[in-house]
């Protein structure tokens, strides 16, 4: 049963209080603690304590007291005058079917009492299936989720160290297999998620369309010596020649010398073109060749194709894309080829329910994409508008919010889900935005421990962010 802890001061409203404590209270009630309001004015509140005080009016500072005047001669004052608060913050109106949104003032002198360990306040959330951890300090307490709006996308954010592979691993996973996705993981470092799962493809077994190669070829050399220049027939000679020849399976030196035999064809074939043209565009071509090695062809010898990879979760459930041996064209190149098929599969209007995981979301879509970055952020905000109608959740981990070291805006506003661990210090105005509407200082936020994140969004049945932790089995 909740133990009252104090009673509502003046100046509540609808959707915030502030409670007085019970003396002794102060050493039980802590920051995001659940508790129950009685609202005299009828009904029961959930609510959150966010934003502890304590105040004695005995050591004001700004004027000389006799409290100030004891402290400064060491001795201790009065606490006659002393007494502790906390900021609610309303969760909503619990009623028969759970919580809605509080429409009634909060009467000043209502009581306020806190859930023990053995009360199960979660219950007023909902009665999904579907739960991710648990409330902070509370084992027994499973945050409930709302599996109808998983497929409008997840943003898991938190510096180095704060648990996001292991949220995203051990909870986020398990809770989209539980809710009918299958799952691929694309794993940028090959660390977090390879080893850890039985089905696991490496970047350099991915057959990626000749585009795409084109495109990857073109930032090695300055798009073939055009640089900004849409028309590229050096450009167009490549992916010609590469559509033309069979060079995939073969050596990368065998490769490499086809593609360029047929690319000097091509151009040598142009019709309307004058000779010095084509010597230019030949000699582009000899130069970008120069750049394109053996080694670069050898990135894209693979040979198994998106398709196969999608057969591949349909039968295992999970598979693992081992992006460790690859730089990061490459690595960009292999997105790009495995998103486009999934999206043709949305614009033929295939039902996919599958979730996309993307570790290290800034290499993808940062602030201010360039290159191939433009391409794959692209891509993401496209896979997004398509997956709240075909079934593809895209979940995108981070270690900044914003700015230079987090995700391109036009991404983040298409995650409707975040989970947000300990920030890094240049997100704390991003802190600030999110403290002024919940009471949540940006101080909280940089110092969270490990393996604990604020849930908001869709997804949280709570119409405010819910600490939540999680244990691994």
């Amino acid at each position: 049963m909740p133990i009252p802890i104090g009673i509502i001061c003046s100046g509540a409203s609808e959707s915030s209080a502030t409670v007085v404590l019970y003396d002794g209270m102060e050493k039980e009630v802590k920051n995001e603690s659940l508790v129950l309001i009685k609202n005299k004015n009828g009904g029961n509140v959930l609510a959150v304590c966010r934003g502890g005080l304590g105040i004695n009016e005995s050591l004001r500072t700004g004027t000389f007291t006799p409290g100030v005047a004891y402290a400064k001669s060491r001795r201790v004052p009065s606490s006659v005058k002393e007494y502790f608060l906390f900021k609610l913050q309303v969760i909503g109106e619990i009623n028969d079917n759970g919580i809605s949104q509080n429409r009634i003032i909060i009467a000043p002198t209502s009581t306020v009492e806190i859930f023990t360990d053995e009360d199960s306040p979660m219950q007023y959330l909902g009665k999904s299936k579907l739960s991710i951890g648990h409330y902070w300090g509370k084992p027994n307490w499973k945050v409930p989720v709302l599996k109808e709006y998983i497929n409008y996308h997840i943003g898991v954010f938190g510096v180095t160290g704060s648990g996001k592979s292991y949220l995203t691993r051990y909870e986020i996973i398990p809770l989209l297999r539980r809710a009918g996705y299958d799952v691929i993981v694309m794993d940028w470092k090959g660390s977090d998620y390879a080893p850890y799962f039985e089905s696991t493809i490496t970047l350099d077994q991915i057959k990626v369309d000749n585009q795409t190669v084109v495109k990857y070829f073109g930032t090695i050399t300055r798009n073939f010596g055009y640089y900004d220049r849409e028309e590229n027939p050096v450009a167009a000679a490549v992916e010609t020649a590469l559509r033309q020849v069979d060079w995939r399976g073969k050596d990368p030196a065998v490769s490499r010398e086809l593609i360029l035999q047929k690319a000097r064809q091509i151009i040598m074939s142009s019709p309307g073109v004058k000779e010095d043209t084509k010597t230019l565009q030949l000699n582009r071509l000899e130069s970008s060749f120069e750049t394109i090695t053996e080694e670069e062809f050898e990135r894209f010898t693979g040979v198994i194709e998106p398709w196969e990879i999608v057969a591949k979760v349909k039968d295992r459930g999970i598979v693992i894309i081992d992006m460790s041996k690859g730089i990061k064209e490459q690595k960009l190149a292999v997105f790009t080829a495995m998103t486009k098929y999934l999206k043709k599969l949305m614009e033929r209007k295939q039902t996919l329910n599958i979730a996309l995981v993307i570790d290290e979301g800034p290499q993808y879509a940062p602030w201010q994409p360039r290159g191939m970055e433009r391409d794959t952020t692209d891509m993401i905000i496209d896979l997004c508008a398509l997956g709240r109608s075909y079934g593809l959740s895209i979940v995108i981990l981070s270690q900044g919010m914003a700015g230079e070291i987090g995700l391109n805006a036009a991404v983040r506003r298409n995650l409707n889900t975040q989970f947000i661990g300990r920030i890094h210090p240049l997100d704390v105005e991003e802190a600030q935005k999110l403290a002024a509407s919940y009471y949540i200082s940006p101080e909280t936020l940089l110092t969270l421990p490990e393996g604990h994140f604020y849930f908001l969004g869709r997804m949280n049945p709570s119409p405010i962010p819910l600490l939540i932790s999680f244990q691994i089995q």
